[in-house]
């Protein structure tokens, strides 16, 4: 027991991160739990234990108890116990992951993920959605039948699978896509959104047509897996800027970098942009279901790769 007690003692020792970092992770936490509502019902209730990977250690906040972290202080700034051990992960990540059967979201530094102060917590709100979907029943269940209808069973795939990106049918049939989310993206006009969407679901039909099946589930898969987390990120740093005006200018940033980066696709080509011109589809799909389909999240909880099949429904 004496030994235990030395042991706790000389962990809450352990030196804090700077006041700072704990500030950005009590306001990450904080928008999520105040706002994320707003963008996505029931969101605001899932926990988020934060491993912040430093230099020579990782501190976990606000998580339970992790395999192989020793206990350290209650953090007064965050609110949360914290947990430290030696560094075992890249300095570079940003990523939700789980830690035994413990979701959690790991970040690196802001200056070793070169990113300011809002850029950080706008990356966590981004890895924030990522440890919603892994709270859904049945999801990591329709991944993993994912990865074995892609033939592609195990880790990996979601960045290794070899979609068509630089087939000349593919590229053109893309390029339509693209023109018809910018023309959606310009719009001003309420009367216009439904024919815009009928307009991009039609060039998002002809561009199915040309891959096969497998791709296309893949297509889906990056959509509803990354394109609608972009989408969240930017919708909920939209909501938190009106009080935090150094986010509201990342996210104003990010909404017009979606404009940018279909430009730069459709001037560079798929092949160039590979999978993240799949995520830039993926928010501005997403989007267009916010804009015209009511209850499309809560069918999203239940089929999350099913983008495409309310996109159509619009149409109808």
């Amino acid at each position: 027991m004496l030994a235990l007690l030395a042991a706790l003692a000389a962990s809450s020792a352990t030196p804090a991160p700077s006041v700072e970092l704990r500030m950005m992770i009590r306001d990450g936490r904080r928008i999520v739990a105040e706002s994320g509502d707003i963008v996505w019902p029931g969101i605001g209730t899932v926990t988020l234990p934060i491993d912040l990977i430093e230099n020579d250690r990782e501190i976990l906040f606000c998580g339970r108890h992790a395999l192989g972290f020793t206990p350290a202080a209650i953090d007064r700034v965050t609110g949360c116990g914290m947990q430290w051990r030696k560094r075992g992960l890249p300095v570079d990540l940003a990523a939700a992951s789980t830690m035994g059967d413990q979701p959690l979201i790991q970040m690196g530094l802001p200056g070793t993920l070169e990113l300011s102060r809002a850029q950080w917590i706008v990356t966590l709100l981004h890895e924030s959605f990522h440890q919603y979907q892994a709270s859904l029943p049945g999801y990591q269940a329709a991944v993993d039948a994912i990865g074995v209808d892609l033939n592609r069973p195990g880790g990996g795939w979601f960045l290794s699978y070899p979609f068509p990106y630089a087939r000349q049918d593919v590229v053109a049939a893309f390029a339509r896509m693209n023109r018809c989310a910018q023309a959606f993206l310009a719009n001003q006009s309420p009367k216009k959104v439904r024919q815009l969407v009928s307009d991009y679901v039609t060039a998002r039909r002809e561009a199915e047509a040309v891959v096969s099946p497998r791709d296309w589930r893949y297509y889906e898969f990056q959509v509803g897996q990354e394109g609608v987390a972009r989408w969240y990120e930017l919708r909920l740093a939209r909501s938190a800027g009106r009080r935090d005006r150094p986010i509201a200018a990342v996210a104003t940033d990010k909404w017009d970098g979606l404009v940018t980066s279909l430009r730069a696709t459709e001037a560079q080509g798929l092949s160039i942009w590979k999978r993240n011109a799949l995520y830039v589809f993926g928010a501005v799909e997403a989007e267009m279901l916010d804009q015209t389909v009511p209850d499309w999240k809560q069918v999203y909880r239940q089929r999350p790769f099913s983008i495409g099949a309310q996109l159509a429904n619009v149409t109808r």
